[in-house]
């Protein structure tokens, strides 16, 4: 049974950040404070009643929390945790909500105090428009929540990762375990190489002197290819080259694959042409489906 009487806070009050204090607002008992760096985010989120308090200083935030929630960008939110370390106390509970794990969890664990837990969660929800004017207590809904494993490592809590748990089910999320040593390759798949393919065929449509005759001709299937490469590039550069080694992995898959299409073309066969794309089809209406 979760203790909603606890203090959530929330370093980070942007789509995620924000997202996630709405839902627990509207879904739960917790108590909620949050960081943003920009004064009017803090009065935004204030005057929504999402949080109890909110600060443009994270210091306040992680002496009070007892569940301490980094939203931020990977690098971000571990170079802040370096240097707010003082703050912790046994008992808290850290998680995050990054796109990437490895770096932040290297952090986490260089400056573990006796007594604090650290459960990392990543709900696989976005949008290519970010901060809190775009948060929504229904983001996570029908998304997945993954809750990380690594019960091997000092920290990790079977209860407290069983809490998060909970959490994507409040949020109207569906709900996987995975192993934290295993998500960022498997991320860099479905999640980081795709961002730059988005960025790849944006820049081959437009990117000379064609490219606005061309973007006026594209529709429908040229928008949704290429949607995520919207998002903020800062972000976005913090993620992928935080998993530099994963996503080299997938761009070896991506080339492979390219040569085999190639080859295709070259050899005029359509019908070996037709079963990829028959077998891709399968694929997307297979994910579709879940």
């Amino acid at each position: 049974m979760r203790d909603m009487s606890k203090t959530v806070g929330i370093v980070g009050l942007g789509l995620l950040g924000g997202s996630l204090a709405k839902a627990l607002h509207e879904r739960s008992d917790y108590r909620l404070i949050g960081y943003a760096r920009r004064a009017e985010v803090c009065a935004a989120a204030l005057d929504d009643g999402v949080v109890e308090a909110a600060y443009t200083d994270p210091e306040s935030v992680l002496t009070d929390a007892d569940i301490i929630v980094f939203a931020l960008p990977p690098d971000t939110n571990a170079a802040m945790l370096k240097q707010f370390r003082h703050c912790l106390r046994p008992g808290q509970l850290i998680t995050d909500v990054s796109s990437t794990k490895t770096n932040f969890a290297a952090a986490v664990h260089e400056v573990f105090p006796i007594g604090v837990h650290f459960v990392s969660v990543h709900p696989m929800a976005g949008s290519e428009k970010g901060g809190y004017e775009m948060a929504h207590s229904d983001l996570f809904e029908k998304c997945t929540w993954i809750v990380l494993t690594d019960s091997e490592e000092r920290g990790w809590n079977a209860d407290d990762a069983a809490e998060l748990t909970e959490w994507g089910r409040l949020v109207g999320s569906r709900i996987e375990t995975l192993p934290l040593a295993d998500h960022d390759d498997l991320l860099a798949v479905v999640s980081h190489m795709p961002h730059l393919m988005a960025a790849v065929v944006a820049t081959v449509a437009g990117g000379d002197e064609l490219g606005d005759l061309r973007l006026r001709l594209a529709a429908g299937g040229f928008r949704d290819i290429t949607r995520v490469a919207g998002g903020q590039p800062s972000m976005w550069r913090e993620i992928i080259g935080g998993n530099r080694l994963g996503v080299l992995k997938a761009l070896g898959a991506v080339e492979a694959q390219l040569g085999e299409l190639r080859r295709l073309l070259e050899q005029g066969d359509e019908e070996g042409l037709e079963a990829y794309l028959r077998r891709a089809k399968g694929i997307r209406d297979s994910f579709a489906a879940l």
